[in-house]
């Protein structure tokens, strides 16, 4: 089973708003991220999203696409402390993809490649890259979640990329929005310029 973990309980100082009710493209990053789960629902068993216990917005959308919602409570700790309230609920045996919010646009052909590669090769982390950058979302297998408990809080994720750099296998992807964080007013108005040039 695949689990998908969206991560929005930052503060979003940066950005001067919770990055997930912020608008693009006629909808909200968590909107986008929503519509996209919803279309791989026969490959997505459980949708995860954790955020802040304030976010009633949030938690009203998460309950309405049949979501489960964690508050962190803790969000200064950083995404770690997510990840790690997020594999607490996910089912076992299942395999986590880790969303952050600030990367809304990510293609829907680009997820369709990456639960492909996971549905045959799910020992492994399955990585977005564009040949030279490696992206988001990510997928973990079912193996890796204890190891979230175990590693430096103050690091992250990466930990354990760099720990198990043999199991990673990379989807190559010409989509730009892998490795775009849109977390400032400035870079979602490049990603605005980008979308209306392409229209």
């Amino acid at each position: 089973m695949l689990a998908s973990v969206v991560l929005m309980a930052g503060h979003s100082r940066r950005m001067g708003t919770l990055k997930q009710h912020v608008f693009i493209d006629g909808k909200s990053f968590l909107s986008h991220i929503i519509d996209k789960l919803e279309f791989f629902s026969l490959s997505i068993s459980t949708k995860i999203f954790v955020g802040q216990e304030s976010d009633i917005q949030g938690q009203e959308q998460v309950k309405k696409c049949g979501g489960i919602w964690i508050s962190n409570f803790n969000p200064d700790e950083g995404t770690l402390s997510s990840i790690r309230l997020a594999v607490e609920k996910t089912p076992k045996n299942s395999s986590i993809m880790i969303w952050p919010t600030d990367h809304p646009l990510i293609e829907k052909d680009t997820l369709a490649s990456l639960i492909q590669t996971w549905e045959s090769n799910k020992d492994y982390i399955i990585l977005p890259s564009d040949g030279t950058h490696r992206g988001h979302p990510a997928i973990f297998p079912n193996w890796i979640l204890k190891y979230f408990n175990s590693i430096d809080i103050n690091k992250g994720a990466k930990v354990l990329l760099n720990m198990f750099t043999d199991k990673i296998k990379y989807v190559l992807t010409n989509d730009i929005w892998i490795t775009r964080n849109i977390n400032t007013p400035e870079l979602l108005q490049d990603a605005k310029d980008i979308l209306a040039k392409k229209q």
